[in-house]
């Protein structure tokens, strides 16, 4: 599981869930590439609006200045979301893989009592 909290994906690869570890994994990564690239086109349209001298320059780098920060917020968000999803992925496998390695059954060996059994499942 930290392995996840660190790296979305990586417990998934840990657990030999390949298909699901790289999904979390690429998406992840797509998302802060993303981010990443809508902040510096955003600086980038914010100083031409900085600079701009007539009415119309200064509207339309605004409008993207505004584009590209609501592109980068939503980019955080999924970013956030890919993470909380595959936390919650990453601890439904923890609990069932702990449901499986130990496992209690009272048994009847025969009319004259009862037997404990300890099994273990891989």
């Amino acid at each position: 599981m930290q392995k996840s909290l660190l790296l979305p994906g990586w417990g998934q690869l840990a657990e030999k869930r390949y298909l699901e570890g790289f999904l979390f994994l690429g998406a992840e990564i797509f998302s802060l590439y993303q981010i990443f690239h809508n902040n510096h086109k955003g600086n980038s349209t914010y100083d031409k609006y900085r600079q701009a001298d007539n009415v119309e320059d200064v509207v339309r780098y605004r409008e993207l200045t505004e584009d590209y920060d609501r592109k980068r917020n939503n980019f955080i968000l999924a970013a956030v979301g890919i993470r909380a999803v595959n936390l919650l992925d990453i601890y439904v496998i923890v609990k069932n893989k702990e449901k499986q390695k130990l496992r209690l059954q009272l048994q009847s060996v025969d009319h004259k009592g009862m037997a404990l059994t300890l099994r273990y499942s891989f």
